[in-house]
């Protein structure tokens, strides 16, 4: 398993960014750039193609973001191959940056049906790593990222003065980072807040703005103005005090007003770079990918195939294995029951006569109230089939109530193997919804050629 490091803020760092005060193109304008010379955000419709393993443009469907290659198999959460012949049945109509349209429609064979709407802005801003000119976000990332690695100390590695030059070097020459060799401690609280710093960063530009919030009142006059506002809608009312009244309200959805930090384009910019970096890694190894994340990514290792290429610079990868387990050490086992939910195990220093199980589960912390329980062996039961679901007991949870009350209570949570991100087609294999690369073929003979082709890979 291989690990992007600092996958946003390499983003933040070499991604290019568009910015300035754009002209909006709508369908049918004469004046319309071409799409070579696009460069913000498109609201368009496109037909993906019907053999795309690792499809490229996300869409929302259900509350969830999925990458399918056909809109009616997703929207009905289709299980089976995907029959559906008529274009229209399968066209995505979304808005999507640039880049990674662009990507979708020149290489991966996505076709462009209709422009609904174009964002082209006066100017882009992209960090020169030749002349070290700043992109729009580049220098506050450069700036914490220092922080970052001064706090973490001198790698084990560098144990002489002159392998600590060669790394400070290196890290200017890959990263644009200048390292001050004199402040290169271990500080655990100053790396703590500069990663926060990054990560907090580009969130900030993608904060809702509709969110609950909660006033103190203490003149009669004022719980009136709200109720009466009619862009707000009151959700709750407790008197506290007899001069004191807690007014929970929130902004009507297109009456709420955009906070100092906001700018979508720019989180939105964020994780399509991001995705895009992602995906150049998963189409090197294509099918033998066995999960990914947003910057983790599991992957078969075959002698004389691609191996992905390892590095300790702003997005490149590194082997989270060797990592945590020590040098030589390997996956021998993997399973995934869905999203931040999978186990390995783990050949320590290549010993296949050590084993060590990492499981990982999102909500559920194990520890020896549910070791027993959320096992590797009952996650590999849960996705073969066998079993439906674990109910895990948490004998201390933290909780709030109402009345601004926080209490630790039991309770329980259900783990279970869970996939609707893609159509599962056998026990280890997954394509995305609206996959069928038989069309050719008669209908009644697809399902067949699509298992005899999985039998053949195995």
């Amino acid at each position: 398993m291989v690990d992007v490091v600092s996958e946003y803020p390499n983003a933040n760092l070499r991604g290019k960014y568009p910015y300035g005060h754009p002209t909006l193109y709508l369908e049918g304008d004469p004046d319309m750039p071409l799409p070579d010379t696009w460069n913000g955000v498109i609201k368009c419709t496109v037909l993906p193609p019907r053999d795309l393993y690792l499809p490229v443009l996300p869409y929302k469907a259900k509350g969830k973001l999925m990458f399918p290659l056909c809109r009616t198999c997703v929207e009905e959460e289709n299980t089976e191959m995907c029959h559906h012949n008529d274009p229209q049945e399968r066209q995505l109509t979304d808005t999507w940056c640039a880049p990674e349209l662009l990507l979708a429609l020149r290489e991966k064979g996505y076709t462009l049906v209709e422009v609904h709407e174009v964002y082209q802005y006066p100017r882009t801003s992209k960090y020169n790593a030749d002349t070290r000119e700043d992109g729009l976000l580049s220098a506050y990332v450069r700036r914490f990222i220092a922080l970052k690695i001064q706090a973490s100390g001198w790698p084990p590695e560098c144990d002489t003065e002159e392998k600590q030059a060669k790394f400070v070097e290196n890290t200017l020459k890959h990263d644009g980072v200048v390292l001050d060799p004199t402040k290169m401690e271990k500080n655990p609280a100053l790396r703590a807040l500069s990663k926060l710093m990054l990560n907090s960063f580009w969130g900030k530009f993608g904060e809702k703005t509709l969110r609950p919030k909660t006033e103190f009142l203490y003149d009669y006059a004022k719980p009136i103005a709200l109720v009466t506002d009619n862009t707000k809608e009151v959700t709750g009312l407790l008197p506290l005090r007899d001069e004191c009244l807690q007014v929970t309200w929130k902004p009507v959805e297109d009456s709420e007003v955009s906070l100092p930090t906001s700018s979508l384009l720019h989180a939105a910019y964020t994780t399509c770079h991001g995705r895009m970096q992602l995906y150049k890694y998963l189409d090197v190894v294509k099918e033998r990918a066995l999960y990914h994340d947003t910057d983790p990514v599991a992957y078969i290792s075959r002698p004389g195939e691609s191996e992905l290429p390892l590095g300790t610079h702003l997005g490149d990868l590194t082997d989270q294995i060797e990592e945590d387990y020590g040098p030589g050490s390997f996956t021998t086992e993997f399973v995934a029951g869905g999203p931040k939910n999978y186990a390995y195990k783990v050949a320590v220093g290549g010993d296949v006569h050590n084993i060590k199980v990492c499981i990982k589960v999102r909500g559920i912390s194990i520890n020896t109230s549910c070791d027993d329980l959320v096992t590797f062996d009952n996650l590999k039961v849960m996705v073969m089939g066998s079993r439906d679901k674990i109910t895990v007991p948490i004998p201390h949870q933290i909780a709030r109530l109402p009345g601004w009350r926080i209490v630790t209570r039991q309770s329980t949570k259900n783990c279970q193997a869970l996939n609707t991100k893609r159509r599962r087609v056998d026990v280890a294999n997954t394509v995305p919804h609206g996959y069928n690369a038989w069309t050719m073929a008669p209908e009644e003979d697809q399902d067949l050629l699509e298992v005899m082709e999985l039998l053949g890979d195995a």
